[in-house]
């Protein structure tokens, strides 16, 4: 495994995360839509707050470029343009109208220029006075050391989970609540040779022993070569373990992560981690831990694209595999006979047409690219985040930085 100090501190950089911004909603709720399953959802909404946009960046021979989501702020992306490096598609949310592109030149950074996003596309051109590294060694890692993607763009993203699919619950999206930040290595070529991963444990409100998962759609898992821990806090013990990584393995790439549902910090009479009120706790007592994920060989950055990362749930129960993803991904093969049986004898599944939705096209996770706060315990989610109910109704036309606009009273107090 190669040297992680430059990484633990790069990713240290972001460990404090974006402040959230949650402004109390004046307006409440509407009458007619009070909770989650009130809602009439179009059928084909696929409740992604995030879209790939591909940098069509032109440059007359091989130049680093910096991307940053504001200007003035740091880049949350830096990559090579020209000369054969591969095209780059970045991850941001629906919202992101214009991006701050700057390259490096011989004599420093150029000032950076705002981008429109244009659809699912940038487009920049490099001048000619861009620093040239045409002529490095192809994959030169110690030349291009400093080529990253940092997902999501803002620091922490925030995974929440309804843990009783295929039945309805209490739809307050606490029962596994977790933090998440991705760095994605890459060479002269933009390949990607290493991957950087950090979760943050925010609240557990559901008693079922679910493990959090991640399947990378586009990486065999034959490629894992390696995974180092990095950092861990308020966790002796948690591990990130390749669950598919012999050499010959074709499928999806698939880590787990173990270890990480139980705190030592949970107070005294707390039924749950971080759900009740009395019983807040303070970031610093959440469970946070960062592994390094070293590639067999390095991958097309196509490959590790973040639309095809599917973080899910994952438990056995009397042998079987039980897992709940965001709607539109596949169980796992180990998980397939069971999802098909319990899906058709669930009264809230049984008709769906596509993989984790309900019948009414509600869904069991949430994956948001801000850190946002969640609920308290059986506190509907509608009620603390009611402008999700305009942008689910809409199918993601209106409203679309919902996540935003929380309603003080009913979202857990940081303390």
């Amino acid at each position: 495994m190669k040297n992680l100090s430059l990484f633990t501190a790069m990713f240290a950089l972001l460990l404090g995360g974006c402040v959230e911004k949650v402004p109390s909603n004046p307006n409440g709720i509407p009458e007619d839509v009070e909770r989650v399953v009130d809602m009439s959802v179009p059928a084909s909404f696929d409740w992604k707050t995030t879209a790939p946009v591909a940098c069509e960046f032109t440059a007359p021979h091989l130049s680093r470029v910096h991307v940053a989501a504001q200007r003035g702020a740091e880049p949350f992306a830096s990559f090579m343009v020209g000369d054969g490096a591969d095209a780059v598609k970045l991850d941001l949310p629906v919202t992101a109208k214009t991006l701050y592109v700057s390259y490096e030149t011989e004599n420093g950074l150029s000032p950076q220029e705002a981008v429109p996003v244009a659809g699912s596309a940038v487009s920049y051109a490099l001048a000619s006075n861009g620093k040239d590294y045409t002529g490095i060694e192809d994959g030169d890692k110690n030349t291009t050391i400093g080529d990253v993607i940092y997902m999501p763009a803002s620091g922490w993203g925030t995974l929440l989970f309804e843990d009783l699919w295929p039945s309805y619950g209490d739809f307050d999206f606490n029962d596994f609540v977790i933090n998440y930040k991705v760095q994605l290595h890459m060479n002269n070529k933009n390949k990607v040779w290493g991957m950087h991963i950090g979760v943050r444990v925010k609240a557990v409100g559901g008693s079922l022993p679910y493990d959090l998962c991640l399947a990378m759609k586009g990486v065999k898992g034959g490629e894992i070569d390696g995974i180092e821990p990095v950092e861990m806090y308020n966790t002796g013990n948690a591990r990130l373990v390749a669950l598919n990584s012999a050499n010959y393995v074709k499928d999806p790439a698939v880590l787990r992560f173990e270890n990480i549902r139980t705190n030592p910090n949970r107070q005294s009479g707390a039924a749950y981690v971080n759900t009740e009120e009395g019983y807040e706790m303070t970031e610093e007592q959440l469970v946070n831990a960062s592994f390094f994920v070293e590639f067999r060989n390095s991958i097309a950055i196509g490959d590790v694209a973040f639309d095809m990362f599917d973080f899910f749930l994952s438990r056995e129960r009397d042998g079987n595999n039980i897992e709940i993803h965001m709607g539109g991904f596949e169980p796992t093969p180990d998980a397939e006979p069971d999802y098909a049986f319990l899906k058709a004898g669930s009264a809230a599944t049984d008709k769906a047409g596509d993989y984790y939705y309900s019948n009414d096209r509600l869904v069991w996770a949430l994956n948001i690219p801000h850190d946002i706060r969640h609920t308290y315990e059986k506190v509907d989610f509608l009620k603390a985040y009611p402008e999700m109910a305009d942008w689910a109704q809409s199918g993601g036309a209106k409203s679309q930085d919902w996540y935003l606009h929380g309603v003080e009273q009913y979202l857990v107090r940081k303390k």
